[in-house]
C-alpha cells in the first residue's frame, strides 16, 4: 500500500521502510550506542513501525533530531507520525498516533496522540495522560506497545469529542488574552519581560478560517504562531538598545512535543475554566504539569 484514501481526509503518501531510513537514518540503526549496558533491550524503530502497520496504523512522516554530539549521531530521537486506516468521525482534522524513540539511551519508547488540522496543514500534539504510553527499552514489551497504539486508535472519539466542545466554547477578548498570557508564559518561563513578543502578539491570525472566537480556533492561532515562528518583535540587550526581530521556528522535536503538549494541556484548562473551575488552581496545574 503506498496511498491512504478514505471519505474523510485527502489522499495520504504512504512511507515505505525504505523512506522512513533516508528521512530518518537513527530509525534503522541496527544496535543502540555503544555505551548501553546489557540490560538494555534494543528493539529497532522499523520492527515496531512494522508492528503498527499490522494493527493499522501507516507512517506518513518522519524526523529526527540534531544531536550535538557526533557520537549520538546515528542513534538520536527520532518522531514517526501515523494516520489510521479507520479515520475519526472529524471533517477538518485527523487524530493521528506519534512514536518517539531514541538509540543513545536518552528516551523510552513512547506513544501519544497527535490532531492534523487540514486547513493549515498544522501538526498538534494531545498532552492528555489518556493518550500518552511510554515503554522502557529495559524490558521492553511489543505487545505491550501495540496494545497502547490500541488503546489511542480506540480513544480517538475522545479527543475528537474534545475538539468538537472546544469548537463549541466562545472566548471573549479578555478570555482569549488571559489564554496568550499563559501561553506566553509556557514559552518564555522566567524571562517572559525579556520576550521579543507580547502575548497578543500570540493571537495574531494568519488566515481567516481562524479569526473566529472558540476556544478551538484561539488554540490553534497560538500553538501556530509559537511552533512555526515568524512574528515580528522588538529584542532589547543589557544595554536598552533595541532591534527588530522575527521570532524563530520551534525546529528542536523535543522541545516542539513539550510545548505542543502543554498547549493542549492549557486549552483543556481553559475548557474546564468556562465550565466553572477555579481559574488559579487550574492555570497553576498547567503551569506545573510535566508533558511527555
Amino acid at each position: 500500500m503506498t496511498a491512504l484514501i478514505t471519505p474523510k481526509y485527502p489522499t495520504l503518501r504512504l512511507l515505505t521502510n525504505d523512506d522512513i531510513i533516508d528521512y530518518v537514518p537513527a530509525a534503522g540503526a541496527s544496535s543502540p550506542v555503544a555505551k548501553a549496558s546489557a540490560r538494555y533491550c534494543f528493539v529497532s524503530t522499523i520492527s515496531v513501525v512494522e508492528a503498527l502497520r499490522d494493527v493499522g496504523w501507516f507512517p506518513i512522516d518522519a524526523r529526527q533530531s540534531n544531536p550535538r554530539l557526533v557520537s549520538r549521531q546515528g542513534f538520536q530521537q527520532h518522531l514517526i507520525r501515523f494516520a489510521h486506516k479507520h479515520p475519526t468521525g472529524l471533517n477538518d482534522e485527523r487524530v493521528d498516533l506519534i512514536l518517539w524513540n531514541s538509540h543513545d539511551l536518552g528516551s523510552a519508547f513512547k506513544l501519544f496522540a497527535g490532531v492534523w488540522r487540514f486547513v493549515c496543514g498544522n501538526g498538534l500534539m494531545v498532552g492528555s495522560e489518556l493518550m500518552n504510553f511510554r515503554h522502557k527499552h529495559i524490558g521492553f514489551d511489543m505487545e505491550a506497545l501495540l496494545g497502547s497504539a490500541l488503546k489511542i486508535a480506540n480513544h480517538a472519539g475522545v479527543v475528537a469529542q474534545q475538539i468538537n466542545e472546544m469548537k463549541a466554547i466562545d472566548m471573549s477578548p479578555d478570555e482569549q488574552g488571559i489564554y496568550a498570557m499563559a501561553a506566553h508564559t509556557l514559552v518564555y518561563r522566567d524571562q517572559a519581560e525579556q520576550a521579543p513578543v507580547t502575548p497578543d502578539d500570540l493571537l495574531q491570525t494568519r488566515r481567516y478560517d481562524d479569526s473566529q472566537d472558540q476556544l478551538w480556533s484561539t488554540f490553534n492561532v497560538v500553538q501556530e504562531n509559537i511552533i512555526k515562528g515568524g512574528l515580528h518583535g522588538v529584542k532589547v540587550n543589557e544595554a536598552g538598545q533595541r532591534r527588530k526581530v522575527m521570532t524563530r521556528p520551534i525546529k528542536a522535536l523535543d522541545r516542539s512535543v513539550q510545548l505542543n503538549q502543554a498547549l493542549w494541556v492549557l486549552t483543556e484548562g481553559m475548557a474546564a475554566i468556562k465550565r466553572g473551575a477555579d481559574p488559579q488552581t487550574v492555570l497553576a496545574g498547567v503551569l506545573a504539569k510535566k508533558t511527555r
